[in-house]
This record gives C-alpha cells, structure tokens and sequence, in this order.
C-alpha cells in the first residue's frame, strides 16, 4: 500500500480509512481515500501529476520508488494507476502503459456521440443519480445527393439502362448540362443557380419514380445502395451491378459474379431489413429512432458499424461527465488487468465532480465509494486520490482525509516552519464552516460584499437608505443589525 508520496517538496499522506467502532468497519470503501483541496494556482494538479509520473515507471527489477513510500517493498510493482479529469484543457501526462491510464474528456471528443455501451454503469447511475440518459439510433442521412447520384450512375452507366420511363430525365439532365456565357465571356451564375434549383426538382421527381418501381423497400434500398457506393471506388462493372440491384434493366446483363460493392449492398440491405424490424418501422424512414435497453441490445449485437449508430444523446454536461468517467475508469481497469495481474490500485480523479449541479455533487462521494467497493473484487487494494473545488465534497470528508494546499513552495514552509494543517471542521459540518475551515474561502459573493458594505457606509454617514436595499440582502443577522443602527441613530429605512 502507497503510504504517502513527495512532489515538489510537498509531502502528502495517504492515511488508511478510518475505523468506525470495535469491528474495525472502514468509513470508505477504500483503504485509503484522501481530498486534495486548495485555491487556484496552489498546485493541486501539480500534485497529482507527480503521484502519476511516480507509479507510471516501468515495473523491472531494481524499479526506482523515489518520491514514495510503501508499505513492503513488494507492493510498487504490484500497483496500476488510473488518472481521470474531465477538464477539457491541456495536460502533459505520463504515457500510457502497463501499469498506467490517464482518460481526459478532450474538446475533440465532447462533440462525438458518446457510445451507449457499459449498460450496467449507465443503469447505476440512472438509480443513484436519477438521470436521462436516452438512447438513439442514428441512420446516415438521406438526400437529393443520393438521387442524383443514382441518376447520374443511370445516364452514365456503359451497357445502357432499357427502362423507358428514364427518357425523360435523360433529356432534362443533358439540357441542365449545358452552359451559359454572358457577353464577355464569363458564366452566367443566375442561369447556374436556375439549373441548380431545376437539379433539385428533377431529383425529386427522380426519388417518386424510382419509389414506384422498388416498392417498400425504396428506402432500404437507397441507403444500402449509398452505403456500398461510399465505400471504395466503384467499377463500372459494380455500378452495373448496383443497378441491377435497384431493379433498373441493363441492356447487357452485369457479370454474374459479385463484386465487392455487390457484396456490401446484399450485407447492408440486410442489415437494414433486420433494423427495420427491430425499430417497428418497415420503410426506415427516418433517420433517428429512440430506443428502448431491448432495442439497443439488438441493435448493438449487429455490429452496425457506419450503417448507424446507436449512441446516447440530449445528455446533459453532468450526465455526459459521469457516464464518461465511471465507463471510462471500468473500461480502463479492465485494461490494466488484462495487461498484467495488479493487486492494487490507485485511482486519482482530478474534479470529478465538475460539471454537476450541487444535489449531484450530494451524491458523487457515495457513488464513489459504491464504486471503490465493486472495484474491490477486482483489487486486493484500492487507493482514491480527489481534487475538488466543491464544499459538497468536502462535507463527506473527515479532516484527516483532507490534505490542505495553501500554494506556498518547499522554501516558504521551511522559512515559516510549517506543517500541513488540518480543518478544523468537514465531516457533516454546515457548508458554510466547510467553506471557512476547508474550502479557505469567505462565504459570501465578492459583489454582494461590496454592495452591503455600501449601505453600512451609507448609514453610518446618516444617509437614509431604502428598506427594499435591506430587506434584499438574504442573511436576517445582518438585516437585523442595519435596521437597529438605523434606529440607533435616528433614521428609518425609506422607499425610494
């Protein structure tokens, strides 16, 4: 077990969890869970960043511990380590590797679906957290580009199409492709914008045509066809079999053997039979479906790939955060033990709880510790080390898990003699002496500040002031108090 680690010249202790009466229950689920707190710029992430550089180093024999203390000498090699932060700002962590994991919520990734797998963790966290978490099928969308791209392929395929009901489309696409000169010799862009809106129509037309000659299946069938259009470049004997997939009649019949753009049309259009299906929409119309667990289960054992996609969306910042996290920790976890067999862990989440509304950050620690406990099964030791900003947080921490950074250097503290100091209250306290003692902080708004002390200046330079600027301050001691010094010296709060 990590009993305490030095970054910088700060030394933080890892204390075990405490005991709670004569059967020696620990209070956490992990043997030792420690709060990093301090203002901005004290160097929280420093720290952490340090704690994973240590364990990061490679296990060989003779391994350097510089920097940590353990419990035997056995327990450095024995120990992966997983950082976490969902700030999406720039770090240099250690690279990944055997023993180590560090999952970040990059901007990148903040604008990607976030994939509907981990169901055991989504439904946890919709108990605990009562969250939304909806999922949805997502279908690539269906266009005038594709109906264009069908006509094109139709007028420009070799063998020749014998469908009669073409013609007319043959003979509107040869009169759009001509040009238009003006005068001097440059294109005619209003003509160029006419034929584009004439494109449009024709498309269109196209599309209610070709609807009647496919049938139900119309849509299955353009999507398929779109798919296996995309994918590589496509022969003319592929186009002819394409085709000849959609139902057209070629003047000379396609090779018999498939190719592979045959291949993909014949795999994804059943493949989307089998959606269709499963989603209770025949003519897969639509390009998004919500999805009840039974669905996406289905959906998900067809390995859809860029047919669709079935992701989880309209999540809320606080959703996306703690689906990601806890996902991402279970999938990294599983990682580092696939990897190697660990017996210990270390788990450093860096505000975690950002992003959450204050009843969420009520239940983070909780679910944490919920989370440490199934960990448990998997570890014979697990270490939590968190950063918070949050006075919630703090308020489920016992002062001796909490290590205090005041932002001074090891220079500083040796000038000043000073040791690592302790809150005086956390554990259940009220927010607002959690705020004092461990967040460091006042407990009142800087502007609300100014704007109170203002009226007190006012009163006591005998200026009589308004009685809504009172009453709309919140705290009843201090408009207690106001309201008396304006009796004390003879005034009376007055509407303005």
């Amino acid at each position: 077990m990590l009993t305490s680690f030095k970054v910088k010249g700060i030394t933080v202790p890892l204390l075990p969890s405490p005991n709670l009466g004569p059967e020696s229950s620990s209070l956490f689920a992990a043997d030792s869970m420690t709060l990093l707190v301090g203002p901005n710029g004290s160097g929280k992430t420093r720290v952490m960043m340090g704690l994973a550089s240590i364990l990061a180093r490679k296990g060989a024999a003779g391994r350097s511990t510089s920097g940590a203390s353990w419990d035997n000498e056995v327990d450095p090699d024995s120990t992966c380590a997983v950082y976490y932060t969902p700030v999406p700002y720039h770090i240099v962590p250690p690279r990944n590797g055997d023993r180590f994991r560090f999952i970040q919520t990059s901007l990148s990734s903040t604008s990607r679906p976030m994939p509907s797998e981990h169901e055991e963790i989504i439904s946890r966290l919709k108990t605990e957290f009562e969250l939304e978490a909806p999922k949805i099928l997502s279908l690539p969308e269906i266009d005038e580009y594709d109906f264009n791209k069908v006509l094109t392929q139709v007028l420009a395929v070799r063998t020749g199409i014998l469908d009669q009901w073409i013609e007319p489309f043959r003979a509107a696409a040869k009169e759009l492709r001509q040009d238009k000169r003006l005068s001097d010799g440059t294109r005619d862009w209003g003509h160029i914008e006419k034929n584009r809106k004439k494109r449009e129509v024709l498309a269109g037309e196209f599309a209610k045509q070709l609807r009647e000659k496919i049938g139900p299946e119309f849509i299955l069938a353009i999507r398929a066809f779109a798919y296996a259009s995309s994918l590589r470049a496509v022969s003319d004997t592929a186009k002819s079999q394409l085709l000849g997939a959609l139902g057209f009649s070629l003047r000379t019949p396609p090779v018999k053997k498939a190719t592979v753009p045959k291949k993909n049309f014949d795999s994804t259009l059943a493949k989307l039979r089998i959606v269709a299906h499963i989603v209770n929409d025949p003519q897969l119309s639509k390009n998004t479906y919500q999805l009840d667990s039974k669905q996406s289960d289905q959906l998900n054992s067809l390995e859809l790939g860029k047919v669709g996609q079935v992701s989880l969306t309209q999540l809320s910042s606080g959703a996306a955060t703690l689906i990601h996290q806890f996902a991402s920790i279970d999938m990294a976890c599983g990682q580092l033990l696939a990897n190697q067999q660990f017996t210990n862990l270390v788990l450093i989440i860096d505000e975690g709880d950002a992003f959450l509304h204050l009843a969420w950050q009520q239940r983070y620690i909780d679910y944490l510790d919920k989370t440490v406990a199934r960990l448990k099964k998997k570890f014979k030791i697990v270490q939590v080390l968190v950063a918070t900003h949050s006075p919630v947080l703090m308020s489920d921490f016992p002062r001796d898990c909490i290590y205090l950074l005041d932002g001074k250097n090891w220079i500083e503290d040796l000038l000043e003699n000073a040791t690592p100091s302790k809150p005086a209250e956390s554990f259940g306290a009220p927010l607002d002496a959690v705020v004092r003692h461990v967040g460091q902080a006042g407990t009142m708004g800087v502007f609300s500040a100014r704007i109170i002390k203002g009226v007190v200046e006012e009163i006591l330079a005998g200026r009589s002031v308004s009685s809504e600027r009172i009453e709309m301050i919140g705290d009843p001691i201090i408009r207690r108090q106001l309201h008396k010094k304006l009796q004390e010296i003879g005034l009376s709060g007055v509407s303005i």
